[in-house]
């Protein structure tokens, strides 16, 4: 987890005296502050915390007599929320440290300490989406969601919080699920890393379909999958499909394409031969001839190669 910043110390309050005032309430009150003073001093933040709200609510009832303690109070409890959040944080105890944070926000907003509220509200999505990244290294796919969602909750358009939900979405199979955030995640500033994700994505559903030969399938999630980011296995596959539909434009297209990337691959004769296939198709014998010659030596399509070539299409 990302380590944060070390909170400013705050300053160690100096233990009041008011000998000189009369009143026992007043008396309690200044008492049960400087014991919140002390705690703080001393870093114990949860007795602070209690007594600073415990001095508050008897100064708030004594009117202009304890105004001045009143402020000091309403400017420090935010501020040890925040601390206490930090604290929590960088021991990597996340609800606590959540919950610290809210408090933080909660107090000051309504004590008008602003620079707390906009640092513990920057700091809460990076708490929560720490958290998040956790859970999915440690592929607890639907638990890292959850947290996620929270950052989405404080930060509605976080791309990565998008772009991650998208990650676990995709390893649980949800597609509708993963291509939703990965949309949103492209939406939010987050293109290029979505995108790429999303291509890997319908590639995958697109080699899942090849499997049962559902052409139509193949091409569509083949084709989607390219213009997020183009790839020589998308462009195999849109040949491939393309060529079993009869779609001979697009087939020779993305084959030759994908033929360009590498002369020399494995898969070299299966691509010569569908764009013989193709060129076929299209009534261009002379180009299906010059593909098929190239495979007249393959073990898989010599016999056909040879029957094209000087049976069928009677190649010159």
């Amino acid at each position: 987890m990302k380590q944060f910043k070390t909170f400013l110390a705050i300053c160690a309050l100096s233990v009041l005296s008011f000998g000189s005032i009369n009143g026992q309430d007043l008396a309690t009150a200044t008492e049960t502050y400087n014991a919140a003073a002390t705690s703080l001093n001393e870093g114990n933040l949860p007795a602070a915390l209690d007594s600073f709200n415990k001095a508050l609510k008897m100064l708030e009832g004594l009117g202009e007599e304890g105004a001045a303690m009143v402020v000091e109070i309403k400017a420090m409890i935010p501020q040890i929320h925040l601390r206490y959040g930090k604290e929590f944080a960088a021991a990597k105890d996340i609800d606590n440290a959540v919950v610290q944070l809210k408090k933080a926000i909660e107090t000051g907003k309504a004590y008008s300490v602003a620079s707390v509220v906009t640092e513990a509200a920057d700091l809460l999505p990076q708490v929560l989406m720490a958290d998040g990244n956790a859970l999915l290294n440690e592929g607890k796919f639907a638990e890292a969601i959850v947290e996620y969602k929270k950052v989405l909750k404080a930060d509605p358009e976080n791309g990565v919080a998008f772009l991650r939900i998208g990650m676990a979405e995709s390893r649980l199979n949800n597609e509708a699920g993963a291509v939703a955030a990965f949309e949103n995640a492209i939406k939010f500033g987050q293109k290029e890393d979505a995108s790429k994700q999303l291509s890997v994505l319908y590639l995958k559903k697109s080699a899942a379909e090849l499997k049962t030969k559902n052409w139509v399938a193949v091409l569509d999630n083949a084709k989607k999958s390219n213009e997020l980011a183009e790839s020589g296995n998308a462009l195999k596959l849109i040949g491939l499909s393309a060529v079993q539909l009869k779609k001979f434009d697009d087939g020779i297209n993305a084959l030759e394409a994908y033929y360009a990337m590498d002369t020399n691959a494995k898969d070299k004769a299966s691509t010569l031969y569908n764009l013989a296939l193709a060129y076929e198709g299209k009534g261009n014998n002379a180009k299906a001839c010059g593909y098929y010659k190239q495979i007249l030596t393959d073990p898989t399509y010599k016999q056909i190669a040879e029957y094209k070539v000087k049976t069928q299409l009677k190649c010159n």
